[in-house]
């Protein structure tokens, strides 16, 4: 499920709170207004009960010599809708639309009663006159409709109170987050290579400018960090190259001398291949500081990058010899991209180079090439054992080597993808891996293409079987 934006959930906020405080509002309005009516009520069945009991008193004077069940009978009583005149327990009078419910409380009480008569709702007061108590009542059909208006006009309203209030809540948190959403377009733009920008100064001294200071003086710490880690890397990368080729230079001499014994030259050897490894290390780091401190020079020039491949493959086809494996290549005629040959040549031999060191014994190994929209498309693909899960982004880490590569029977140092890749962005391209499985696993290397030959092999597949 999709999370809503901040906007999204400062007006839904809005929102519910407006609904809430209105409908607690309306609910006290008509409580109000409910007391105020029935207050009015009282007081008018006050009024009323006042003038029937001088109409009581009247016929009473009246119609002394009458007998007390025939007194209220008569037509000259007011005809009051509801009421009901009781001498003690004896009943004198009960106006017709009472029928037969009984109006007077259980207990005595002073406070007005609630009955509901024929689907109305009737508000009585027992009143009392001399030994005459009587029960006077009136119809709540106007209280009711009063509620019943409020609450039309209050459902009416509240739609359009509500999403006034949402629009109002989404602008005012769009205008407060417009500022955060252009430190986050300017931070997005910032990475290693590019640790010299900086948000914009702030034009308010509120949250929102200390944030961009906050974060303005993290980029300076972390510039100065990885300035002298690069500057520590490529100082350290010139320092050691010197040593180590002089050091190999002086293994290659005693190397050629006839005095030195068997195993004397086994061991300078060794030294010499781990002089070399060391060597290929040092050249990888210095390249690698350069590119992070933008200073990888590079020679532009239209290169042909099939041309590239197959020059490549002679050397491809002695690396993959001793295991058996058959190179495989899908290419046009030509593709052509603006770079510099000598470092594309070793990212691609990189690549190559990966897809035959983990691979199975008499594997295969997949160079494809193709163009689309304005890009070369290199895809290096190997019968490798996969990568293992997780490892995704991890492999193009500097010296990173997975768990199954750590043994001495796959040669390396871990910085050839690494490189691959420096080399690949500082072209303005990149290297992905596109699938890894059990049965595949394949790289692709993008550059930004001049333009290409339509025309592919016949055979489209130029197989060379080394067994």
């Amino acid at each position: 499920m999709k999370r809503l934006t901040f906007r999204g959930q400062v007006a839904l906020w809005s929102v519910a709170v407006a609904t809430i405080a209105l409908t607690l509002f309306a609910a006290g309005a008509a409580w109000n207004l409910r007391r105020e009516l029935v207050e009015n009520f009282d007081q008018e069945m006050q009024e009323k009960a006042a003038a029937f009991a001088a109409e009581l008193d009247e016929q009473r004077v009246n119609g002394s010599r009458q007998p007390r069940d025939e007194l209220f009978s008569t037509e000259e009583l007011p005809r009051f809708p509801y009421v009901e005149v009781r001498d003690g327990q004896r009943l004198l009078y009960r106006s017709p639309a009472l029928g037969k419910q009984d109006v007077f409380p259980r207990e005595p009480r002073a406070q007005p009663s609630e009955v509901t008569l024929q689907g109305h709702r009737i508000r009585f007061r027992v009143f009392r006159r001399g030994d005459i108590t009587f029960a006077l009542g009136k119809d709540l059909q106007a209280v009711d409709d009063a509620l019943a208006g409020l609450l039309r006009a209050y459902l009416i309203t509240l739609p359009l109170v509500v999403i006034a209030v949402g629009a109002g809540g989404w602008l005012i948190a769009r205008r407060a987050v417009a500022p955060i959403q252009s430190i986050t377009t300017q931070a997005e733009k910032i990475s290693a290579s590019d640790l010299h920008q900086r948000m914009p100064a702030p034009v308010a001294e509120d949250e929102i400018g200390q944030l961009t200071r906050v974060l303005n003086e993290m980029f300076d710490r972390l510039q100065r960090s990885f300035e002298q880690v690069t500057r520590f890397t490529s100082d350290a990368s010139h320092e050691l190259k010197t040593p180590l080729a002089l050091m190999q230079a002086e293994v290659e001499d005693a190397l050629e001398s006839d005095s030195i014994a068997s195993e004397q030259r086994q061991l300078l050897s060794d030294l010499s291949e781990q002089c070399s490894r060391l060597s290929q290390i040092v050249d990888g780091l210095l390249l690698l500081s350069r590119a992070d401190d933008r200073r990888l020079a590079l020679e532009q020039e239209p290169v042909d990058l099939v041309r590239l491949v197959r020059e490549l493959m002679e050397d491809a086809e002695i690396l993959a010899e001793p295991a058996g494996l058959s190179l495989e290549c899908q290419l046009p005629d030509a593709m052509i991209a603006f770079g510099d040959r000598r470092l594309l040549a070793q990212a691609v031999m990189n690549l190559i180079d990966n897809a035959i060191k983990y691979n199975h014994a008499g594997g295969r190994v997949a160079v494809t090439a193709a163009a689309a929209g304005g890009e070369a498309v290199l895809k290096i693909g190997n019968t490798g054992p996969g990568l293992a899960s997780g490892e995704g982004e991890q492999i193009f880490d500097r010296f990173y080597r997975g768990d199954s590569s750590h043994s001495n029977e796959t040669p390396g140092h871990g910085l050839g993808l690494s490189i691959a890749r420096e080399i690949a962005r500082a072209h303005g391209g990149d290297v992905v891996a596109v699938c890894s499985d059990p049965q595949w696993t394949e790289f692709r290397l993008v550059l930004p293409a001049e333009g290409v030959a339509q025309r592919i092999p016949q055979s489209g597949v130029d197989a060379h079987s080394l067994s």
